[in-house]
């Protein structure tokens, strides 16, 4: 794995750094927002859906790694949408947009995870694909409803803002340091809660315990790619 490390931007605080590796299938990724839309997104081709105006990342973590014949599952962090923003109250995993002085889109991912969960990126990658992801809104005449979008061969899921704008979201399996999930700290501004959920729970939607909390996620394609996540962890070939 490669080593990274540079001073992040936007909320994080200033005097913090960010050192990780990363996985050997995401090099793709170690381009600036910029770069990455100008050699993968061929604007001259116009059989493919329009470039993205936007690309964004999300940071897929669990908080240990399976043990043969444990009795203590892996757990994904969930964060949950405050109830003043869009999607008001559902679950989702950090991340948010990239910003184009963010050094590369792997950067971009790990300064999401500091801002929205207080947590230090060990390794990213790789990334966890969205098959299932397509565009169900285009009426430009460039992309029929259903069709799978430009990128999904990168494992990206296209998306548009309230706005109109076109997204292409990258997800990321992210490894923490040891001990990391009594560090988590979400910005209530933004999120109002956090849990960490077994793959079980995941899939049936409801933590377990005395309060049964039900896990809405924000979309169909922010549920099943933390159950491909799951599945990539879990066969230890990471």
């Amino acid at each position: 794995m490669s080593s990274e490390s540079t001073t992040p931007i936007g909320r994080t605080p200033s005097d913090a750094t960010f050192q990780f590796t990363s996985h050997p299938s995401v090099q793709a990724f170690k381009q600036s927002p910029p770069e990455f839309l100008r050699r993968h997104f061929d604007v001259s081709n116009k059989a493919r859906p329009p470039v993205p105006k936007f690309l964004a990342t999300g940071a897929i973590v669990f908080d240990h790694r399976p043990p043969p014949n444990s009795d203590h599952p892996p757990r994904t962090l969930l964060i949950q949408r405050a109830a003043h923003d869009s999607m008001p109250l559902n679950w989702e995993t950090p991340g948010g947009g990239c910003d184009d002085d963010d050094p590369s889109i792997l950067h971009a991912c790990a300064r999401e995870l500091k801002e929205e969960a207080g947590l230090d990126a060990v390794s990213v990658g790789p990334v966890v694909p969205c098959a299932s992801s397509r565009i169900t809104s285009m009426t430009d005449g460039n992309a029929e409803a259903g069709q799978a979008e430009w990128g999904e061969r990168m494992g990206g899921q296209f998306f548009l803002t309230r706005r109109g704008g076109l997204v292409c979201k990258f997800y990321f399996i992210v490894e923490l340091p040891e001990d990391s999930a009594s560090r988590v700290n979400v910005d209530p501004n933004e999120h109002s809660a956090f849990v960490w959920a077994t793959e079980d729970e995941v899939r049936r939607k409801k933590m377990d315990g005395e309060n049964g909390i039900q896990l809405d996620f924000t979309t169909r394609e922010q549920y099943e790619v933390i159950l491909a996540a799951f599945k990539m962890w879990n066969s230890g070939k990471l």
